[in-house]
């Protein structure tokens, strides 16, 4: 393990990805997001991004990679997002380095690479729980039931050490080749493929690091997101959070950074989002300074 992960008094240095294809984030996205990720932890010593084309104007801090002619065809760059498990190819990172991805519409607050003291062992993958999650009775499902059943996770952030986990791709490009359909249970998106591959390894990102802001903050009703926001101990774990991520178009982080106070609104569910300091918290405090500039 010491060749694996180079450490120095306990501390940890690990490598940031991310993957962006097609137009919907520009450079200045891109790099603001590096800037936040180095800026709150300097033990993370290299950005990697994978993307369709290099990209003129982005940070040369990072080491910018086509990602697998593969992975670029419409049919995996489409809603699934396929494309993402392009960071499981053979040979494609640096294995001497952990590595966490994130989502490119995350808000970084604080040093990401707490996560990795997380991890059971450096052969399990850590996602953000999803419905399911991962409870002893899905394993015995998913291990006995030949995978119909198995708890799912979200790939917003995902943290792993890509020398364990080659073949993730492997088996994708696999079933591609033999015919199979991206359709179904575990073929449908890419973070429904990995919880299943990396079900008996699979753990969930606790949500006192990382949150999906929807799920966090955005409740049924008005009136249980207002009390969960004042729960002291729900206040005092999202005081700590080192990261948001925003996926989905319900809620953009930009524009809730520009809404005024007590302003709501809703998501396709029709659940209603209250910017408000007593439902967000210091999170709204966070999520405006992040757009404010220096």
């Amino acid at each position: 393990m010491a060749n694996l992960i180079k450490m120095t008094e306990n501390i940890m240095y690990w490598q940031s990805v991310l993957v962006c294809w097609g137009d919907k984030y520009s450079n200045a996205q891109v790099n603001k997001l590096v800037d936040q990720i180095i800026k709150n932890d300097s033990n993370c010593i290299k950005c990697v991004l994978f993307t369709d084309t290099i990209r003129d104007g982005i940070n040369p801090v990072v080491e910018q990679k086509i990602i697998p002619e593969f992975y670029l065809t419409a049919e995996l760059t489409a809603v699934g997002c396929h494309a993402k498990l392009c960071m499981f190819e053979k040979g494609i990172l640096d294995v001497s380095l952990p590595a966490i991805y994130i989502d490119l519409d995350t808000l970084v607050f604080g040093p990401l690479g707490q996560l990795l003291n997380e991890l059971k062992s450096d052969k399990h993958l850590m996602m953000i729980p999803g419905r399911g999650n991962f409870r002893a009775l899905r394993r015995l499902f998913a291990k006995n039931f030949g995978g119909r059943k198995f708890g799912r996770a979200n790939s917003s952030a995902v943290v792993f050490h890509p020398v364990y986990w080659h073949s993730v791709s492997d088996s994708f490009r696999s079933k591609i080749k033999k015919g199979v359909k991206l359709e179904g249970e575990y073929m449908v998106a890419d973070d429904r493929y990995l919880a299943w591959f990396a079900q008996q390894k699979l753990q969930v990102i606790p949500t006192s690091y990382i949150v999906k802001f929807g799920t966090e903050f955005v409740l049924p009703t008005a009136w249980m997101s207002r009390l969960k926001g004042r729960l002291p101990w729900v206040e005092k774990r999202r005081s700590r959070l080192l990261a948001i991520t925003f996926p989905g178009n319900n809620f953009e982080p930009e524009k809730l950074a520009k809404l005024r106070d007590s302003m709501s609104l809703a998501d396709h569910r029709k659940r209603p989002l209250i910017w408000d300091d007593g439902t967000i918290g210091v999170s709204k405090k966070k999520i405006q300074s992040y757009f404010e500039v220096s």
